[in-house]
């Protein structure tokens, strides 16, 4: 899989990102989803999400509202909504996070870094940690 990002492309490849985990499009989850490798979301996750030993990838179309965190990079393409209380969605990444310009969250961000392309849009707070 391939995005384009203002002439950059990124690219998302499962095996070598050990993604192994997916939410397929049309699928819902709500509660507490505990990954082991990574995951790529292209349906509807609600609740509390943990990504251990690899990225979470919010593709175009997948749409994730809660507490979110990986140990790992993030890659979003799709929609992070507000809590179900209207409170911003929480997102902590121990590595890099990536807004590219289709994402449109509602969300507060934290990361150890951050990549921004024209176009992304994030309503909440974004904030860098360093990491040790």
């Amino acid at each position: 899989m391939s995005n384009q990002t203002n002439n950059e492309s990124i690219v998302i490849d499962p095996v070598a990102m050990k993604i192994v985990n997916r939410i397929a499009p049309g699928s819902k989850y709500e509660g507490t989803l505990e990954c082991e490798g990574g995951v790529i979301i292209e349906g509807v996750v609600s609740g509390t999400l943990s990504v251990k030993g690899g990225p979470l990838v919010l593709m175009p179309g997948g749409v994730a509202r809660g507490m979110l965190a990986c140990d790992g990079d993030a890659y979003l393409f799709g929609t992070i909504e507000a809590r179900t209380d209207g409170e911003p969605s929480e997102l902590d990444a121990f590595g890099a996070v990536f807004l590219t310009e289709t994402v449109n969250a509602k969300a507060n961000i934290t990361a150890g870094a951050f990549k921004t392309y024209e176009g992304s849009q994030v309503d909440g707070r974004i904030k860098t940690v360093k990491r040790a």
